[in-house]
């Protein structure tokens, strides 16, 4: 009998040498690896369905109850790339499996949305005067986000090194009163479809394809959220995101990225 342990333990290290998965935020892309190449879809949606989605859920709660959403997603699941073999010592042969989970896998993945409530005060475009708080907007009308950044930024970064930080699928930015600043209702559908809500990256970014050249600078207060997936930053900083169309079109195609890590 104890033999018969002693060589289940070595086979199930072997197994896991030998399949692995893990998902690569800079890319969003899940990588695989495993020498048996059938069982790449099944590590794959492993750790998809263990990705956390928002706050609150991971990718499999979210499915959950949704056969029609769930069973699309997994027949995407083979859609994977073999990008290498590795020859193994053993003689075995090693295949490394990538699967992006842009455009159609996140498609299937948007939660619902509402409205974006900007934290600026909001302009009437005909005579650029503070409009009324609670006073409903007409219909055709849309209201301007008050000037109060003038320069022309690239993108938007937020720094979080040093915070205990889970990166997910879906965050939210807030400020120090819990007003939103930045979330999926912010950000162009087809963006977030194509690219992710958010880049996040343990790396300094100067000149990223994302954020662009010059890029706004802003460094987080703290974490919130059930699984430390959002992010809180100074309502100052929170009034510069907001304080030109310009910043406002940056977060509609998602050009923000968040860097985390020591």
């Amino acid at each position: 009998m104890r033999i018969f342990k002693v060589l289940l333990i070595f086979i199930s290290i072997f197994v896991m040498r030998l399949a692995s998965a893990e998902m690569d935020w800079d890319n969003m892309t899940i990588k695989s690896s495993a020498t048996d190449q059938t069982t790449a879809a099944d590590f794959l949606k492993k750790e998809l369905y263990s990705l956390q989605h928002n706050e609150s859920k991971t990718v499999g709660d979210f499915l959950r109850g949704n056969f029609t959403r769930e069973n699309k997603l997994n027949s995407l699941l083979f859609e994977y790339r073999t990008v290498k073999q590795n020859y193994l010592t053993d003689g075995s042969i090693e295949y490394v499996f990538h699967l992006p989970l842009t455009n159609k896998i996140m498609s299937l993945l948007l939660p619902s949305t509402g409205p974006a409530k900007l934290v600026v005060p909001m302009l009437c475009p005909c005579c650029s005067q503070d409009w009324p708080q609670g006073k409903p907007v007409p219909e055709g009308l849309e209201l301007t986000p008050k000037q109060t950044e003038f320069t022309e930024y690239t993108g938007v970064i937020i720094d979080c090194r040093g915070f205990n930080i889970n990166p997910c699928l879906f965050p939210k930015i807030y400020n120090d009163l819990l007003e939103e600043v930045y979330s999926i209702n912010f950000a162009a559908l087809n963006h977030v479809v194509n690219s992710g809500l958010v880049l996040y990256t343990t790396r300094d970014l100067y000149n990223n394809p994302r954020v662009g050249y010059n890029p706004l600078r802003i460094r987080a207060v703290g974490v919130v959220g059930n699984k430390l997936t959002d992010i809180k930053i100074s309502s100052f900083d929170a009034r510069r995101i907001h304080g030109s169309k310009n910043n406002i079109e940056l977060l509609k195609k998602c050009r923000v990225a968040i860097i985390f890590g020591h």
